[in-house]
């Protein structure tokens, strides 16, 4: 059965992996057209869009290689100061024009017919003479006053004077702009300055005064636009100019917007139009000041700080592509499903085939698996070992005899169960606590349970392995509990630790028997060690060895002479090498003996001093561990408060003070430092002296 579910799923898998396959090829296929069509868009906008580009550079290029040629005319620039130098006074009334005057005007009419800006046919009038026209040449003077235009320019001081203004001041060095004129009309406006004559005197770097050229835009600049290919889509062209925070519309639009009077936000940089000011010669698709989508090239105006788009409609650009390539997608599918269904055909015949096979295989597998689980079971309930699994959401699966009775129930009863249901109170919260481990850490537990029997009188002691089991059959993150029967183990460890105990009891009552004057010594001595670990924070195990080795610290006694311990006077060099031997004695006779804890390695540094001139190894204090330093600051403490056969016992207070010299020497600060905070809690120590 399972290798029929494999073999389904296999194929199941192996169609949807050619169905994925298949639908990522399509849809690459698909974007490769897609992006091929909008490269050849780019293509035609970018030709049609760099044609006008050039066509707008070639006449604002034109202009200005014109208007610099005349502006830098010497005789231009002559009688310009002549005339600016001898204008009619204020109220004369004659009608005579000065002849520098008629040899400008004559010099702007001819330039005017050359290049472009001639007017209209008629007299020839004075500049002061108003006869509005969008084209044409004009000369200003200084204070922008107009000297002679060509015929039918308007008002040219009213209107112009802010915008030439910058060229008089020397700020830039030419003026082109597009803006709205008499009649609001767009006009192209374009300026030089003319330089003053050598020697004429006043300032030689301000100019004499302007050359001004107009044209009209609608005339002589947006047909421009509107040459090149058409396109059967919408599309068009529009000239552009960031003023500030806006980018503005310098050209007609299709919705009948005019020339100057739309501006855009220069933050909006989701419109096509402030895109391309933003970043000049992109092609984009985005929507444009309309709001309708559009595919979209930018070129800059060569010189100029104005950018030329053309757009054309992106949903009609895109119809005839898009059309073919749903097509092509339909197309694709429908073949792509007719070559999966091809292959499910296939996989069921060959299937059908296969599962009678697999049919009576599988009802041979049953037979050894029944066989398989009656033989687990009667191997599991012979055992004495109680065995538990445990699901995820703490269901007894299995269990055998062992367990059952352990729990004083069945095997039916606990299978299906809840632990806490089915198992005795007395254990739940060690075996929840083992659980728990075992899913956060992932790895096995071990602990100790106390798990009392069917009538609740005695207790037995269970080594409980708590091992993770990742999946059998349908169920996952499961918990295997093996539980080790190890009462007897346990009652022979408390054996021993009794017979140690009484053990060191008795070896400390030979000390005190050979030596009257350290009597209560090592009683005494534990006392204040485990009172100074507490203080310094030493765990319960550190404790446990620090207060044995201080039982045993001072077993090597017995091999020292009883006058040698009792002599009242002080000793020579040589009793005191003597009596310094205790500890090594101690050490030989506790050897070999299996103690929890470094016991014989405390003892060993008993009197071990910070500046190596303790006994009998002279060890540095790097080497002499806490535990050592403190039994050597409890040993000093208890021998100065009790007699001996040649001085008296100190005071508490007399024996600190004297343990207080000694502190970085002879004895560590930080155990000193405890003492002296322990001691003041404790008032039955007086007693000892």
């Amino acid at each position: 059965m399972n290798r029929l579910r494999a073999s389904v799923a296999a194929a199941a898998g192996l169609l949807l992996l050619l169905m994925v396959v298949g639908a990522l090829l399509i849809n690459g296929y698909i974007g490769a057209e897609k992006e091929r069509d909008l490269l050849q868009w780019e293509t035609r906008l970018g030709l049609v869009a760099g044609t006008k580009a050039d066509a707008v550079a070639r006449l604002l290029t034109a202009d200005h290689r014109n208007l610099e040629e005349l502006a830098a005319n010497a005789s231009l620039r002559f009688y310009l100061w002549q005339a600016a130098n001898h204008r009619p006074a204020a109220g004369d009334a004659t009608d005579a024009e000065p002849e520098s005057q008629g040899y400008l005007r004559n010099l702007l009419l001819a330039a005017a017919a050359r290049w472009g800006y001639e007017a209209d046919s008629g007299a020839r009038i004075p500049a002061n003479l108003p006869q509005p026209r969008s084209t044409g040449l004009a000369i200003l003077d200084a204070q922008l006053r107009p000297v002679v235009a060509t015929p039918g320019l308007f008002d040219l001081t009213s209107t112009y004077a802010e915008v030439l203004r910058p060229l008089l001041d020397g700020q830039i060095a030419r003026i082109v702009q597009l803006m709205n004129g008499a009649g609001d009309e767009p006009v192209l406006v374009e300026a030089l300055p003319i330089a003053t004559v050598s020697g004429a005197g006043g300032d030689a770097a301000r100019p004499l005064g302007v050359l001004l050229a107009i044209r009209s835009a609608a005339a002589d600049l947006y047909p421009l636009l509107a040459r090149g290919p058409d396109f059967s889509e919408e599309s068009e062209s529009i000239l552009l100019e960031r003023r500030g925070e806006e980018v503005v519309l310098l050209s007609p639009t299709h919705d009948g917007s005019k020339p100057l009077r739309r501006a855009l936000p220069a933050g909006r940089g989701e419109l096509a139009e402030v895109a391309a000011v933003a970043a000049p010669g992109r092609f984009v698709a985005l929507p444009n000041y309309r709001g309708e989508k559009v595919l979209q090239v930018s070129r800059p105006i060569s010189g100029q700080g104005w950018v030329l788009v053309q757009q054309v409609d992106a949903a009609q650009a895109l119809s005839l592509a898009d059309e073919r390539r749903r097509f092509l997608l339909m197309a694709l599918s429908l073949l792509l499903l007719s070559v999966a269904a091809v292959a499910v055909a296939a996989w069921r015949h060959g299937s059908g085939v296969r599962a009678r096979h697999l049919a009576a295989e599988l009802g041979s597998k049953a037979d050894h698996l029944q066989q398989q689980t009656e033989l687990l079971h009667t191997i599991s309930d012979s055992l004495d070992v109680p065995v538990i699994l445990v699901a995820a959401d703490n269901r007894v699966v299995f269990t055998n005899q062992a367990a059952a009775a352990a729990a004083g129930t069945t095997i039916s009863t606990m299978q299906g169960g809840l632990v806490s249901g089915v198992l005795p109170q007395a254990v739940q919260p060690g075996i929840h606590a083992g659980l728990a481990q075992v899913r956060d850490q992932g790895g096995s537990v071990q602990q100790l349970l106390a798990w009392p029997d069917a009538e609740g009188e005695t207790e037995r002691m269970f080594r409980a392995s708590f091992i993770p089991v990742h999946r059998i059959g349908e169920e996952r993150d499961l918990v295997l509990l093996v539980l080790s029967d190890v009462s007897a183990i346990q009652q022979a460890n408390q054996r021993n630790t009794d017979m140690l105990r009484r053990l060191v009891l008795t070896l400390v009552g030979v000390v005190d028997r050979h030596d009257p004057y350290s009597a209560h010594h090592a009683q005494r001595m534990t006392e204040v060690a485990d009172a100074l670990a507490r203080e310094l924070d030493f765990s319960d195990r550190e404790r446990a060895t620090l207060t044995l080795a201080a039982s045993l610290a001072n077993i090597g006694k017995v091999m020292i002479p009883v006058d040698l311990l009792t002599k009242p006077g002080p000793l020579s060099a040589e009793e005191q090498a003597t009596l310094q031997k205790h500890v090594g004695y101690g050490l030989e006779l506790l050897h070999g003996l299996q103690f929890d804890g470094p016991v014989v390695d405390i003892i060993a540094q008993k009197h071990e001093r910070p500046d190596g001139r303790g006994y009998p190894h002279g060890l540095p204090a790097s080497r002499i561990t806490l535990a050592g330093q403190v039994l050597a600051v409890a040993n000093a403490f208890v021998a100065l408060l009790s007699p001996r056969a040649w001085r008296q016992g100190l005071s508490v207070q007399g024996a600190l003070d004297e343990l207080m010299r000694g502190a970085g020497s002879q004895f560590d600060r930080r155990v000193v430092a405890a003492l002296f905070h322990v001691a003041e809690n404790r008032q039955d120590w007086s007693q000892w002296q």
